[in-house]
């Protein structure tokens, strides 16, 4: 699972500007953990391990910034020239407060990136607010440098962290996003005030700066900026009222293993992602009283699970001795995929059941843009278009064949589509020796819309219609109900679709009408001519409308193929 890595979360140094109080750098705001070890990653080794080869078949370069800033970097604009030389397509991802460097600085950055990358800025609120989160930025610095980046042809996007403090600047914000020439604006509700001790949602976070007044951040009262899994926790408490049950049998949707990619450290150590890192060196694991506080499953034998289990393998894990390959060969890998199959007892990282286990996913649901990281279900997920897009998306879902009919299960089909981001309406209720005309899909549509619009939920949903229903005689019968049906779900998909653009629902509804399909059903038959709408096509429209653009929905996309040229498929 960890042997086809196309994304690299690079952090290439310990070092900031900024003290932000809920970053793990520093002790709520004030003094820099003890615990982190301040280090840059060399441009050498980088350059070493990341050969033009291996860029070559990247997908993405983030320079994430997780412990430090990554423009702090001495050598930043050299490692980023190294990955522009080796790929001219590789995409340069940067999280950054922005508060550093001159113009000539930024422009030179533009330069080297080009049309292959983007910036991600993160400045959450207006000259008068931004600094009570980002401590020691300075507002007008990160926007003219920003400004200046995006003037020499690069591409960025603001990321606005919301609390109760600057709740009030979205729409001055996002007014502002446009004038500066920000692609977007991305709100994001935190999951940062989540106790793990406890867990329970914290509405403040003590501030305690060195040399000013301590302070409190406040948790926004906007229901729409709220993280989801914090709201979701008391559920959760009451489904499992021995909440250790939930870890031990979570199924673990691995973020790393969905993208394709894993976070190598400022001191060179490739592990699965941030949450690994934070474990390794986050003062909250030596001392629990500092927020947000640690779980006591954290820990076992009174030692951190993930750092001790990072540790006995911490040398085949460093880049400095070791290639990206044999990095790749360790069994590090192994072992943590096999534990997932396991309980919390005998062997299960409690960190990957906390942060992706299937219902408290208080990261997942920060309003993501990354299309890597959204989590997808579908429906009749075991064979033709369906398989297809599970495979492709890592999806999760379900099928007749698995005991879930969406004529009789509607209702746990829709409440545990509210864990995912992105659901695939693919299931029919046929075939034609059964009954047909249940309007299974459309029911199943309507409750899934009725449910997600009570929550305020974000996301999208894609209806799998068809061309049949626009045929005007059914060549037969029984195939007359499947066409009304999918006519209903046509109609019913659009409706949904009028209540996005009305600002009546948060998420977005598409209606996919294909025409036949390349799928092994097809090919099985004798009307099969060799020609037919291939599955990967619906995944790429699909992956495609996700990265498109909030106030931007498309209502529906037809496909058809001529099915009497196999030659031209």
């Amino acid at each position: 699972m960890f042997n086809k890595i196309q994304e690299y979360q690079l952090e290439i140094t310990t070092y900031c500007n900024a003290t932000c109080p809920q970053c793990p750098r520093n002790i709520n705001g004030g003094q820099v953990n003890p615990h982190l070890p301040l280090c840059h990653l060399s441009k050498e080794i980088i350059a070493q391990r990341f050969t033009s080869e291996i860029c070559a078949d990247l997908r993405q370069i983030f320079f994430c910034g997780s412990y430090g800033d990554p423009i702090i970097h001495p050598d930043f604009l050299d490692i980023v020239r190294d990955f522009r030389s080796k790929s001219s397509t590789i995409w340069i991802y940067i999280h950054t407060n922005g508060g550093l460097h001159d113009s000539h600085w930024w422009t030179e950055l533009a330069n080297i990136i080009g049309d292959h990358g983007k910036i991600d800025f993160g400045i959450d609120g207006l000259a008068d607010t931004s600094h009570l989160y980002r401590r020691g930025v300075k507002f007008d610095d990160a926007i003219n440098n920003a400004q200046t980046f995006i003037r020499a042809g690069g591409k960025a996007q603001w990321n606005f962290i919301v609390f109760k403090h600057n709740q009030h600047q979205i729409a001055q914000a996002r007014t502002l996003s446009k004038l500066v020439g920000f692609e977007d604006i991305l709100f994001r509700g935190t999951g940062r005030f989540l106790n793990h001790e406890t867990l329970e949602e914290s509405e403040s976070w003590q501030v305690n700066p060195q040399r000013h007044e301590p302070y409190k951040l406040e948790v926004t009262d906007l229901q729409e900026y709220r993280n989801a899994s914090m709201q979701r926790l008391e559920d959760l408490k009451q489904d499992y009222p021995d909440i250790r049950e939930y870890f031990d049998t979570t199924p673990v949707k691995c973020d790393a293993c969905v993208g394709n990619k894993v976070v190598i450290t400022a001191e060179g150590l490739v592990v699965p992602c941030n949450f690994f890192e934070h474990n390794l060196y986050d003062a909250r694991f030596y001392d629990r009283d500092i927020e947000p506080g640690a779980n006591e499953l954290h820990f076992v034998d009174g030692k951190n699970q993930v750092a001790e289990f990072i540790n006995r393998y911490r040398s085949e894990l460093d880049i400095h001795t070791n290639t990206l390959a044999q990095v790749q060969q360790s069994n590090f890998w192994t072992e943590l995929v096999d534990s997932w199959d396991k309980t919390l007892d005998s062997g299960r990282i409690f960190e990957c059941a906390f942060t992706c286990g299937q219902k408290l996913t208080k990261v997942w649901d920060q309003n993501k843009k990354v299309t890597s990281t959204y989590r997808y279900y579908i429906t009749g997920n075991n064979r033709g278009l369906g398989l297809a897009l599970t495979d492709r998306f890592n999806a999760d879902g379900s099928s007749r064949s698995t005991g879930v009919d969406i004529t009789k299960d509607i209702d746990k089909i829709v409440e545990d589509s509210i864990h995912y981001d992105v659901f695939i309406n693919n299931a029919f209720d046929g075939p034609p020796d059964t009954e047909w005309a249940n309007y299974g899909q459309v029911n199943l549509l309507q409750a899934v819309y009725k449910r997600w619009r009570d929550l305020g939920k974000t996301g999208w949903i894609f209806n799998i219609g068809s061309i049949g229903e626009r045929t005007i005689v059914a060549p037969e019968p029984e195939f007359e109900t499947y066409r009304v049906s999918k006519a209903a779900l046509a109609h019913a998909s659009k409706q949904c679709t009028q209540a996005y653009k009305e600002g009546l629902v948060k998420f977005k509804t598409t209606l996919i009408t294909p025409d036949r399909l390349d799928t092994p059903l097809s090919r099985s038959r004798d009307s099969w001519t060799g020609s037919a709408v291939d599955c990967s096509h619906i995944a790429d429209f699909i992956n495609w409308c996700i990265t498109i653009r909030d106030a931007t929905v498309i209502e529906e996309i037809s496909l058809f193929a001529n099915l009497n040229d196999s030659d031209n498929i």
